[in-house]
């Protein structure tokens, strides 16, 4: 990730929600959501139009719907329900240690993960880091990878456009539309150690050092 903007996290979103929503802030910041509908969904009934105005992005969403909305939200029996159903799928998903790579594959440890390294990654369309195939394929492997406990890092580039929207204007004519992203408003966090500071490495490119 080439910026040097601090991002947004999930403490500091929670500090926005009401507390029987706390979990949706560490769910937007794990694309385990992006995985199925039904996931997906717990996000998109807050607000339908707001979702898509956001490109569908979960902290996007949370940071700029209302205050109203989320009141209604904290105090919504069924909405509850299905959100302490989704967290404990998800800190079992996360804290489960009988994976098929701890069964099959031992000696791959977190400490020593392997590197994946790919120009796109095509996770959801919130990050439009991808064109198409490769994107996707790359983002299947490492959810697959998620799945069956293998320890995999994605190494990639974070682009600040993205790949652009094309659209037909009324004669035809196919039109690009190249967007900025608010890199603090995408469902990512700077990588950090365990002082709480941003990791960054030094990159030879050819007469200079770039800093990542």
């Amino acid at each position: 990730m080439t910026t040097q903007t601090a991002s947004a996290s999930a403490i500091e979103l929670k500090t926005k929600l009401p507390y029987p929503l706390h979990f949706l802030a560490d769910l937007a910041f794990n694309f385990w959501w992006s995985w199925s509908p039904d996931r997906l969904s717990i996000f998109r009934v807050i607000n339908s139009q707001l979702w898509e105005e956001c490109d569908r992005n979960p902290v996007k969403l949370l940071a700029m719907v209302s205050d109203e909305r989320l009141a209604q939200l904290a105090i919504d029996p069924y909405y509850l329900s299905r959100v302490r159903t989704l967290e404990n799928q998800f800190r079992h998903y996360m804290d489960t240690t009988n994976t098929w790579a701890n069964q099959k594959l031992p000696q791959l440890q977190p400490q020593q993960p392997i590197a994946y390294f790919s120009i796109e990654y095509g996770f959801h369309p919130c990050i439009p880091t991808y064109a198409g195939g490769l994107g996707v394929l790359a983002a299947d492997h490492l959810k697959s990878a998620s799945d069956l406990g293998v320890p995999v890092v994605g190494v990639g580039l974070l682009y600040r456009q993205g790949y652009f929207r094309q659209h037909f204007d009324g004669s035809g004519w196919q039109k690009e539309e190249y967007r900025d992203h608010t890199v603090e408003q995408l469902p990512l966090e700077l990588c950090q150690d365990q002082q709480g500071q941003v990791l960054t490495i030094d990159v030879e490119i050819r007469d200079r050092t770039v800093k990542a």
